[in-house]
């Protein structure tokens, strides 16, 4: 790659590295608006994103959750908790295995979907502002690639 320098290169900050900062700001300022958009629903990201999961494929386990979401499990059971008392989620048993519980969206968090929807997609409508659409699937090429390359 021509960008990257040889070792014996005395630059400390070079453009690959400015780029790759930039790869770890985006998701902070992502996660900040998200934040700002949502603290009007009385959700948190992360109870959001669970939530999505849990509409997406109702049933998932505690533990099916954790895995999607790439946290702890005691951290979705913290969330699954906040979302049972906001009504949104419940736990029933799993047929045939009394020690799992399935996570499953009540009628209420089914009809937030579309104040929801909206609320994230005026995020995606600020995120991608000035965005051609073949220009967001170019983008989304390219860190396909890049996830690729790094073995996701």
């Amino acid at each position: 790659m021509r960008l990257v320098k040889s070792q014996s290169d005395d630059v400390f900050l070079t453009q690959l590295d400015a780029l790759t900062f930039r790869f770890e700001d985006v998701p902070r300022l992502l996660r900040r608006t998200i934040d700002t958009a949502l603290d009007g629903n009385d959700l948190s990201r992360t109870q959001w994103r669970l939530l999505a999961y849990a509409l997406r494929e109702e049933g998932m386990t505690q533990t099916e959750l954790a895995r999607c979401l790439e946290l702890e499990r005691a951290g979705v059971g913290q969330a699954i908790d906040a979302l049972e008392r906001k009504q949104l989620l419940e736990r029933t048993k799993a047929p045939g295995d009394r020690r799992v519980w399935r996570i499953v969206p009540t009628d209420k968090a089914r009809q937030l979907v579309p104040e929801l929807r909206e609320t994230i997609n005026e995020v995606y409508e600020q995120m991608f502002d000035g965005f051609l659409d073949t220009e967001v699937e170019t983008l989304h090429g390219f860190l396909d690639r890049i996830m690729i390359n790094l073995g996701d």
